[in-house]
């Protein structure tokens, strides 16, 4: 693009990457801004790697719910008046009185999921479906950075197309984290849990045969998927191994959930940073490894009614640490350490499932290039301001937001789906505020 001279129009207020919650939270905040009284429309696309919306296709599982409130949407804390809420959702599909008479704001994953989708349709001309993102770049000319080049590919044809933007969002989600020293083979009978409904339908279609399975983890996603196999494989083996003592409910206790208040995010953010960790620490039982208590009484009930037949196809084993994985083409082979009794554990199966979580990178590999503008934090990684920006040198004009990436700064609704709204608020506030309404570009000279 060198010598080429690029008029206003060809520059993007806003480019958003990826278009899950988090980002299409921010595309329903944007669009409210460009409908209101006085807003302003603010020229942007959204770029997103998979062909179509969805949201976790691979926990898709049937019976499963969320774990919010659906009053906590992509709007309604924002706005409530807002049309892209769950609620009108429901009255558009024709299901908002069945609903509410089922007395539970807790829907299930595929109805949420279908929100979502739901929600990705209206807000079809802002987003590009199948454009891997590969680089984002900055424009320099005498020493300042005034625009951002972001380059996608095509992942049908692999042809490439370049981009312009003032400020970029990144809300790519979590990388899927593994044990020290375990690796998976690719199409193996060992995946992680993000791959389960994709791989279960795949390769272990016939629901009645007597497959061996292995759930690997203490968590949510562990319980859910321990429970789907023994509830939908009737004639199946399954084990799950943990870590802990047992299962371990989600603190959800009113004065705990507290911790996703809007008004927590300020507060954190002030703490020095040992007492902020404190917080977080003591706050930990709301979101990691900890389980939905209805879900648990529902596998030791399971499990009950197991004994009651007189089988033995399912069980919990505690205290094992996954040390070892081998494929050996029929089935997967596990090593675990018994923490409790110092001993080894072998088990093997035809399919394991490793629900070991996610990690967020500290710095995201997309942003390598802009590494010598970004400010670092005093513990690695990027310095995220309040308002979602990675704090940047002066000579540095645009914005670079990050969405999910700032746990350890601004508090566990980070990377969950509590405080969407609000934060894609904050960020539409940043992006109008006099620091990030840059002054337009005519003829800007690359």
């Amino acid at each position: 693009m060198d010598g080429k001279r690029v008029v206003q129009d060809d520059i993007y207020e806003v480019i958003g990457i990826g278009f899950g919650p988090a980002n299409l939270a921010l595309a329903v905040a944007l669009e409210e801004e460009a409908e209101a009284a006085g807003g302003r429309d603010l020229r942007r696309l959204f770029l997103e790697s998979k062909p179509g919306p969805v949201w976790h296709p691979g926990m898709l599982l049937e019976d499963s719910l969320i774990q919010i409130s659906v009053l906590k949407d992509l709007a309604t804390i924002r706005n409530p008046q807002s049309r892209y809420t769950f609620l009108n959702y429901l009255k558009v599909k024709g299901r908002l009185f069945e609903f509410l008479n089922l007395r539970d704001l807790f829907p299930t994953r595929i109805e949420f999921n279908d929100y979502l989708k739901w929600v990705a349709e209206e807000l079809a001309a802002r987003v590009r479906y199948g454009r891997e993102v590969v680089a984002v770049q900055p424009v320099e000319e005498a020493g300042e950075v005034r625009l951002l080049r972001v380059t996608c590919r095509d992942v049908a044809t692999g042809e490439t197309e370049e981009l312009l933007a003032r400020n970029v969002v990144l809300a790519t989600g979590g990388v899927p984290c593994l044990p020290d020293g375990i690796s998976l083979q690719r199409g193996g009978k060992a995946f992680h849990s993000h791959e389960s409904m994709l791989r279960l339908k795949r390769d272990y279609p016939d629901k009645s045969a007597p497959y061996r399975f292995v759930v690997v983890g203490s968590g949510q996603s562990g319980a859910e998927l321990f429970n789907y196999l023994m509830t939908h494989y009737p004639n199946a083996d399954v084990t799950a191994a943990i870590r802990r003592f047992s299962y371990k409910p989600v603190d959800d206790s009113d004065f705990t959930n507290e911790i996703f208040f809007p008004q927590m995010v300020d507060l954190l953010y002030e703490l020095p940073d040992d007492k902020r960790k404190m917080i977080l620490d003591h706050c930990r039982d709301v979101n990691y490894a900890v389980v939905d208590l209805a879900l648990i009484r529902r596998i030791y009930k399971t499990l009950y009614q197991e004994k009651v037949l007189g089988r033995d196809r399912a069980r919990i084993r505690t205290f094992l640490k996954l040390e070892e994985i081998l494929e050996t083409g029929d089935a997967v082979i596990a090593r675990f350490l018994d923490i409790m009794r110092d001993e080894t554990v072998t088990l093997e199966a035809d399919g394991m499932i490793l629900c070991t979580g996610y990690t967020w990178r500290k710095e995201h590999p997309l942003l390598h290039e802009l590494g010598p503008w970004l400010r670092c934090g005093d513990e690695g990684g990027y310095k995220i301001e309040r308002d979602y920006r990675v704090a940047a040198a002066p000579a540095f004009a645009p914005g670079v937001f990050l969405q999910g990436f700032s746990e350890e700064t601004h508090g566990a609704s980070e990377t969950v789906l509590s405080l969407l709204p609000v934060r894609a608020g904050d960020i539409v506030t940043s992006l109008l505020s006099p620091r990030g309404a840059r002054q337009t570009v005519e003829n800007y000279a690359l």
